[in-house]
């Protein structure tokens, strides 16, 4: 095929795909969102894929297929009841330096050459050979466990399934993979007992991320590029000795409150989880507040004699805490600053983009030489949703939509569920990486990450969540005054200046 015929298939694939994605969004039909969720589904048993292109296709991540879980516990509860029982049948069970497996810990990755029967295209083999010897595995099978977030957030995604559906889930006989049989109650009370121990080993008491494995991910956050964490210098953070990312804190937090609500074993020890959660609330509040940008910084590292520093760079992640409950048992006087310095933040031009939010702020832009993979030009419908769904519980409910809508927007235009979007600094959105302006430097190539996959898992299931919610409107719930006042004041700043 002729590189003008491909370039012609391209077209005729994007305009249909753009065409189906406008056709849902129109009708909400349940048939369709069956139909985009084929994309990505994986044999019955094994809950989701995390994309369909050349980097995550046929893997299965943790991390990833919790995000997928959250967002359709409103609409597919089938789907998120596998992947909660998948998640706990990968849980490690033992300490493992080169898989960074320990016991109780939810999994990274996982690859295999062969799905219920079916063996993995060459492209996804490829991929396979080339991260499995590295990360504690082999050419046929990898099971990495290089992920800090996933396992706060499994205990949470039980939590609101449990709270949701209360269909007896803790009591649910679920497989390991070493062959026994137990309730689900037992997985989540050893990622309960795996978090308890990091956050106790902290000298901040925070939740740290550290790699075991030299050649494991560096950062093992969402954020998990070589380039994700840099402070105010431009200099990468120092993640070999430890990071208390902002977002973490807050995933702590829930995991911490909902172990308790859901599988202590005496009210001491749930009493125990709770007030650790405060601690692990109280800390980060110390430490990670900068009151001079009235804002989070991204977190907490070490230099290299052993001190403190924040990482101050502004990062969209601290807008992560709003779809917590981190806030929420504070005083409204305590909390109300912290959350309005966070909204007002995120809606200022350093962030706000017509395809949602920048992940680092515009005013970093020079701080990494290309357009990288969580810099200052790209935007992640991921983050931007979960952002959303922050706000919707804190009644900020036209900003959430306004975020929605940026999302909505930018995937129907670009008729692809893209992993992520770059956007220039001046705002111009490449809704095809590869197509649009080729000649410019920052955006080159810079290897497989850069690029973003299609059909990516949680950019379809936000997509399927927000025109759920459209099409199932409830009342809102009355705000106070100050949320109503912070919301139009944004609201008035962004027309005029869109007007100027």
């Amino acid at each position: 095929m002729s590189a003008v015929e491909v370039h012609k298939w391209l077209h005729r694939e994007l305009a249909e795909r753009q065409q189906y994605i406008q056709d849902f969004c129109a009708q909400n039909n349940a048939e369709q969102a069956h139909d985009i969720l084929s994309l990505v589904k994986a044999p019955h048993g094994y809950g989701v894929y995390a994309s369909i292109g050349l980097n995550y296709q046929y893997a299965i991540f943790g991390r990833d297929s919790i995000e997928v879980a959250e967002d359709l516990l409103a609409t597919n509860q089938a789907l998120a009841k596998e992947i909660i029982l998948y998640l706990a049948h990968l849980q490690g069970h033992e300490f493992n330096l080169e898989s960074e497996q320990e016991t109780g810990k939810i999994h990274h990755e996982y690859r295999s050459l062969n799905f219920n029967g079916h063996d993995i295209p060459i492209a996804a083999r490829k991929v396979l050979a080339k991260l499995g010897p590295q990360w504690g595995g082999s050419d046929e099978a990898l099971l990495y466990y290089g992920s800090a977030d996933a396992t706060p957030l499994f205990i949470r995604l039980v939590y609101r399934y449990f709270k949701k559906y209360d269909d007896d889930i803790l009591d649910h006989p679920t497989l390991s993979v070493t062959g026994r049989v137990l309730p689900l109650r037992e997985y989540v009370r050893a990622a309960t007992s795996w978090l308890v121990a990091k956050i106790t080993a902290s000298p901040w008491q925070l939740f740290e991320y550290r790699r075991i494995n030299p050649l494991g991910l560096y950062n093992q956050s969402w954020e998990d590029s070589n380039v994700s964490y840099l402070h105010a210098d431009g200099s990468v953070a120092n993640a070999d000795d430890g990071i208390a990312a902002i977002e973490l804190q807050g995933y702590a937090y829930d995991a911490l409150r909902s172990a308790a609500d859901m599988v202590a074993a005496d009210e001491v020890e749930a009493e125990s989880w709770r007030h650790l959660a405060s601690i692990v609330r109280d800390m980060a509040l110390q430490h990670l507040w900068m009151p001079e940008q009235n804002y989070f910084a991204m977190g907490l590292d070490r230099a290299d004699d052993g001190q403190t520093r924040q990482i101050a760079t502004l990062g969209s992640n601290p807008a992560l805490l709003l779809e917590t409950t981190f806030f929420d048992l504070m005083p409204h006087h305590l909390s109300w600053p912290y959350i309005e310095g966070i909204v007002r933040m995120i809606f200022s031009e350093d962030f706000m983009t017509s395809a949602g939010l920048r992940v680092r702020a515009k005013r970093h832009v020079g701080f990494v030489e290309f357009a990288d993979y969580h810099g200052s030009q790209v935007t992640w419908p991921k983050q931007t949703f979960d952002v959303a769904k922050g706000l919707q519980r804190h009644g900020l409910y036209q900003l959430a939509s306004l975020l929605e809508s940026c999302i909505l927007n930018t995937v129907t235009k670009a008729g692809e569920f893209y992993e992520f979007f770059f956007v220039t600094e001046d705002g111009r959105i490449k809704y095809h990486y590869r197509q649009e302006n080729p000649e410019e430097p920052s955006f080159h190539d810079f290897g497989a990450a850069n690029l973003p996959d299609p059909g990516q898992a949680w950019t379809i299931s936000a997509i399927i969540s927000i025109v759920h919610q459209q099409f199932n409107k409830e009342n809102p719930l009355p705000v106070s005054d100050a949320v109503r006042d912070l919301e139009e004041n944004i609201l008035k700043k962004r027309a005029q200046e869109k007007d100027a």
